[in-house]
């Protein structure tokens, strides 16, 4: 008999790689480039026949974009600085701008990174860029000088959380909204001087202001700009009014805002009022380490320890004056009681007829010896607010920035920018993956928002992480594209069972690198791509003209390719394959026929240029 073992049977798995090009039947789902949808007004050669520098004009400052009166401009300008609160305090995107230490996504700042990008971009490249930064400084100015309120940012001093530039122009709006409450307020004290002049007569009209001349002992056009309404008092005039407490307690009370509570002063039983006060100076981030850095240079000596406490009481000097003039005959336990009622202590005591009353005094801290709010009381005028010098300069402080703002430099204005174009990609990111559902995308972007805030919020930044950031984000909206791709191409099903499939083959194609095709050609998911390949054949084969009278490739499903094929049977469904993957697989025993049967592998790789061998053997090493 042959000894020989029969042949052992052969596995042969033969796969082909075949790669789809149907680029000439492709249209993105989605606009490019991303920003272009938060710009709308940049999107064709003029708005409504304008041209494009005003359309940018009109996008920084929507409130110029229409003539308005007035007193409509500055309630819409009012609403706009401070839009649903209690709404965007809930959304934690609108509230990413302190994580990113950007803007917030409503405001001037975070549309003029959009614009510059966009201009950069589309419109000109840097000296596009130069040109706009130039005529925004230009409207910021004409704005400070006609009084008119910047659009799109929140009322209030400076917020830190938000970046340098958000900050300057939060600042400039401060001075405008300083600099127009003064002009109204002089507006209102003109015309009730001319209302007076118009009822007394001409004698008693001149008599009146001959001496108001004659007293303060300084004409008004004396006065520089940065002091018009508030002022320092002359000085042999204070000197005369400190020490003169009997004539203090019957001066006529000025700068009163209303009574606090039922309290009345400690040395008579006139009521005691809040004074209207000076607000404190606004400050951002810049000025205040520039503070910092004085005051740290000052030292830890006595005369330097000293200096320091008075550079930091100079508002609580202002209030104490105020609260002198409002309230004559006061002391300074009347504007602790205020000021700081934890500092004024009460206890229980008994008179002299042993009834119980209530004494209270200074707590301890206010009588070590040398105490600052003891200085500060004595030296303290008794002057109202508003003859006061200015403890904020609008003034002087609006010429800062707008000369801060003019030394930029296009690199310079990039840099200041750069958290709020960060922080505007990935609200996009955000807004265009709730879209799609991609929980791999949705996590990337939870982790790269902690990524963001340590990158952005390091005071010298690593431009090279940040390069390297950005291009995460590229891969980001990338995979969100190729998600929306596929959707459109696989969106042809409506059935129920095979749409469900189509959207599970979907998500496993952006989720797994290999993916089986349920059903081969004639599954759903086989049919679209055998569709697909049919139609980017016949596009290749025909001429540009041929092929622009041809079917689309998202035309019914459910026709038959049988047709399709007859008409163009010269043309073959798939292209020549890229690839060819060949690879046998049996068991056989070895080294001997007896030997026990084991797994044998061997695989084979052709492309074009190349071709690879690869081969497992196993062997029976029991008894050799």
């Amino acid at each position: 008999g042959c000894t020989i073992s029969p042949v052992p049977p052969v596995n042969i798995a033969i796969r082909f790689t075949y790669i789809l090009q149907d680029w000439q039947q492709y249209s993105w789902p989605q606009q490019p480039p991303v920003t272009l949808t938060h710009f709308k007004l940049l999107s064709g050669q003029s708005v409504s026949g304008q041209p494009r520098t005003l359309s940018v004009y009109w996008y920084l400052f929507p409130d110029a974009s229409v003539e308005k009166p007035s007193d409509y401009t500055k309630t819409k300008a009012e609403q706009s600085r401070t839009p649903g609160k209690a709404e965007q305090d809930k959304n934690s995107d609108y509230n990413l701008f302190s994580q990113l230490k950007s803007a917030p996504s409503d405001s001037l700042t975070y549309r003029l990174a959009l614009c510059l990008c966009l201009v950069n971009y589309n419109y000109g490249g840097l000296r596009a860029v130069a040109h706009v930064w130039q005529e925004f400084v230009l409207e910021l100015r004409y704005r400070w000088e006609n009084n008119y309120l910047i659009f799109g940012l929140a009322g209030g001093s400076p917020d830190l959380r938000c970046c340098l530039l958000h900050q300057k122009l939060q600042m400039l709006n401060c001075c405008i909204e300083r600099k127009k409450a003064r002009d109204d307020a002089r507006k209102v004290l003109d015309e009730g001087k001319e209302r007076s002049h118009r009822d007394s007569g001409s004698s008693s009209a001149s008599a009146f202001t001959s001496t108001k001349e004659a007293s303060p002992g300084k004409s008004w056009d004396s006065w520089s700009d940065s002091e018009e309404e508030f002022f320092e008092c002359l000085s042999d005039q204070g000197e005369m009014e400190a020490p003169q407490t009997e004539e203090n307690s019957k001066r006529k009370a000025e700068g009163r805002l209303h009574q606090h509570n039922s309290m009345t002063l400690l040395n008579s039983s006139e009521p005691l009022y809040v004074p209207v006060t000076q607000e404190p100076a606004p400050m951002t981030e810049d000025l205040l380490e520039e503070q910092s850095e004085v005051l740290a240079k000052l030292g830890t000596s006595a005369e330097g320890t000293h200096l320091r406490a008075r550079m930091q009481s100079a508002c609580l000097l202002s209030d104490m004056e105020s609260f002198k003039a409002a309230n004559p005959g006061c002391v300074l336990e009347d504007f602790v009681r205020w000021y700081s009622p934890r500092d004024y202590v009460e206890e229980e005591a008994v008179d002299e007829t042993g009834s119980p009353v209530m004494k209270g005094q200074l707590s301890a801290r206010m009588n070590i010896p040398g105490n600052m709010w003891v200085e500060a009381w004595e030296t303290a005028r008794v002057t109202p607010a508003r003859r006061q010098k200015r403890l904020f300069d609008d003034t002087k402080e609006a010429e800062k920035v707008l000369h801060y703002m003019a030394m930029q430099k296009p690199a310079d204005v990039s840099r200041h920018l750069l958290p709020c174009l960060l922080h505007g990609a990935i609200l996009k990111l955000k807004e265009e993956e709730s879209a799609e559902h991609l929980p791999s995308v949705q996590i990337s972007l939870q982790q790269m928002v902690c990524q963001a805030s340590k990158l952005l919020l390091t005071p010298a930044r690593d431009y090279k992480r940040l390069e390297d950031f950005i291009n995460q984000l590229v891969s980001m909206e990338t995979a969100i594209t190729q998600a929306r791709s596929l959707k459109a191409k696989f969106s042809i099903c409506d059935k129920g069972e095979e749409k469900e499939e189509l959207e599970k083959f979907v998500r496993s194609l952006l989720e797994e690198p290999e993916v089986l095709v349920i059903g081969a050609g004639q599954g759903p998911a086989g049919s679209i791509i055998h569709r697909m390949f049919v139609s980017a054949q016949r596009l290749a084969d025909f001429t540009t003209d041929e092929a622009a009278v041809l079917p689309p490739l998202d035309e019914d499903f459910n026709q038959e390719l049988s047709p399709l094929s007859a008409g163009s049977s010269k043309v073959p469904d798939f292209p020549s394959p890229a690839g060819r993957e060949i690879l046998l697989r049996t068991c056989v025993p070895r080294p001997a026929p007896y030997s026990k049967a084991l797994p044998q592998r061997l695989f084979c790789v052709m492309l074009k240029d190349e071709f690879r061998l690869a081969g497992a053997f196993s062997s029976d090493t029991c008894f050799f």
